[in-house]
């Protein structure tokens, strides 16, 4: 019997593509040995916490390994440095310059759980019917792309995220 080998990016084309996984219900990781695998996450230090690690160890069975760096480095890896991440926590203004990059992959909104209650400032613009959109980067307007290797951000929802807000 042959053992097949999983990549890190097999894994996130599985379905494992994001550190939210602690707070959404994540995919299910079909692999024999998960305890082999590590997954290499960076982001700002906000988002880099080592019981989010641990927890992600218990509950689902592999190794997140998490790098803390300021947002121009964030910036700088997301797009200069693709072979090295497989999960990139990045803030919703840095989006506009390393999304057209191609180095990121969207998440289909109907596989997130809970997506529906993802709080209507990210998915509309809109924290009430009523609320008046500021200026500055809203995160719905890098929110969405077209489909799972868009480049370029849709005015509305399109069921392709680009992040999910994990800490507001």
């Amino acid at each position: 019997m042959s053992k097949m080998r999983y990549s890190r990016r097999m894994v996130l084309k599985g379905g494992v593509a994001t550190v939210a996984a602690t707070a959404l219900p994540a995919p299910m990781i079909w692999a024999q040995d998960i305890k082999t695998i590590t997954l290499r996450q960076f982001g700002t230090g906000v988002s880099n916490l080592n019981d989010v690690a641990k927890k992600v160890k218990e509950d689902l069975g592999f190794t997140l390994e998490m790098t803390a760096l300021d947002s121009d480095s964030v910036t700088q890896r997301a797009a200069t440095q693709p072979d090295s991440f497989d999960i990139a926590d990045i803030e919703y203004w840095i989006c506009k310059k390393v999304w057209p990059t191609g180095n990121l992959q969207a998440m289909d909104t109907s596989k997130i759980k809970n997506y529906d209650k993802i709080v209507g400032i990210f998915r509309s613009g809109k924290l009430t019917p009523e609320s008046v959109i500021a200026q500055g980067t809203a995160p719905h307007t890098v929110g969405f792309v077209d489909g799972p290797d868009g480049k370029s951000f849709a005015k509305e929802e399109t069921g392709w995220m680009t992040l999910i807000p994990t800490i507001y």
